[in-house]
């Protein structure tokens, strides 16, 4: 089985203006390639899982977001960088008028991880999560992975008692993350 690092992607891999959709919207958050070329480097799969609710507040379209996530495959590969697959869930509570969407998707659920664990042959035990909120994290508890809370303009509003409980260490980015898991870890690289 492989392991995988699941990533949030507004706030965790890409600054968050709120409701990113475009490549002129893109900007990568410090320390975020670096962290994605020692996750190429060490075989993890690398699968964002983002929760999309601009598509239900119709502020832009599912094929908006494919076409956003094409880009930054093609950027990425400029670098000799590579995602393994983008998840996102297009949906929310108060705002849904498509009932084909699937709210077992929108994170805290837990539809989007176990769907690429299936296809990608994941094994949760040996993978990580990384995001900046709460209900990014919430699902790798559930499914066993481990997780990091990767501080953003959402900070205030997370229940840090709740990351205590569950012994979640913070991180300002993602590069801190694998700096951590690697002692010998360069973030200089890109």
């Amino acid at each position: 089985m492989n392991k995988a690092f699941f990533l949030d992607r507004d706030g965790t891999i890409n600054v968050d203006y709120n409701f990113v959709h475009t490549p002129e919207e893109w900007a990568w958050c410090e320390g975020a390639l670096n962290a994605l070329q020692w996750m190429n480097e060490h075989d993890f799969k690398i699968i964002i899982v983002t929760n999309q609710s601009g598509i239900a507040r119709e502020r832009y379209t599912e094929e908006d977001v494919d076409r956003l996530h094409s880009w930054v495959d093609q950027e990425l590969q400029k670098q000799d960088l590579a995602i393994d697959d983008w998840y996102y869930a297009p949906h929310h509570p108060k705002h849904d008028l498509n009932e084909e969407y699937a709210p077992a998707d929108r994170k805290p659920g837990t539809g989007m991880f176990e769907k690429a664990a299936k296809k990608h042959d994941i094994d949760f035990e040996q993978s990580y999560m990384a995001g900046d909120k709460l209900t990014d994290l919430k699902p790798a508890v559930k499914l066993g992975m481990t997780p990091f809370f990767i501080r953003s303009r959402h900070e205030a509003d997370q229940d840090k008692g709740w990351l205590a409980k569950h012994n979640i260490g913070s991180f300002d980015n993602i590069g801190q993350v694998i700096a951590q898991l690697d002692p010998s870890y360069q973030t200089s690289i890109k």
